[in-house]
């Protein structure tokens, strides 16, 4: 197989898949920061900045409370899932340079990336899964509370909000699968007969 050489342009796909490895990279990196840095800081943020009224005040002490508890029990794991995302993060913005540049490893370095990708995306899903399906069945009543108190539960009962809140939990693997779709399509394009051709691979 001969050696890469550096794209002599850059087409609209690679233009358009750098930018969204860009976008990738730089939230996995700013979330991976987040957590490192206080593990249940992202979920306080959420409740606390949600508008409710006074009378849910109590319910979402109540649920930072829970959410405090699940969270140390899986506090290393979350700082780990950090660590991985900053590392993720980091060498997909790398690679997104190394594309946009047109150097010669930018194909190299993208299909890295997509491999890379679908096992970060593989591996934290079930840890996500566990931590939202103990939240729900730890808090779900209040959060239901804090729903219909933001007016998203109008005319529902507690049990149909509830119920709502474990199909939200199991919509975990399905933005998993997204990623992973998103990861293929590198490959796709990387892999395939337009990153060979772009990038002068012959084999």
């Amino acid at each position: 197989m001969l050696r890469a050489q550096p794209p002599t342009h850059r087409p609209v796909w690679m233009i358009l898949l750098a930018a969204t490895m860009l976008l990738f990279g730089g939230m996995t990196l700013v979330g991976g920061l987040l957590v490192i840095r206080d593990p249940a800081t992202v979920a306080h943020h959420t409740i606390r900045s949600a508008p409710r009224p006074p009378a849910a005040e109590e319910a979402a002490r109540k649920v930072e409370v829970v959410l405090d508890a699940i969270v140390a029990r899986h506090r290393v794991a979350l700082r780990l899932d950090a660590i991985v995302s900053i590392a993720f993060g980091l060498f997909t913005l790398y690679a997104v340079a190394a594309v946009l540049s047109r150097d010669r490893n930018g194909r190299l370095l993208a299909l890295l990336t997509a491999v890379f990708g679908i096992v970060y995306q593989l591996g934290e899903l079930p840890l996500s899964m566990r931590i939202t399906r103990e939240t729900v069945a730890a808090a779900g009543p209040l959060l239901a509370q804090l729903m219909a108190a933001g007016g998203e539960g109008a005319g529902r009962s507690q049990a149909e909000l509830i119920a709502s809140l474990e199909a939200a939990a199991a919509r975990s693997p399905l933005f998993a699968m997204v990623g992973v779709g998103w990861c293929l399509l590198l490959l796709v394009y990387f892999g395939g007969r337009r990153g060979r051709e772009l990038y002068g691979v012959r084999s």
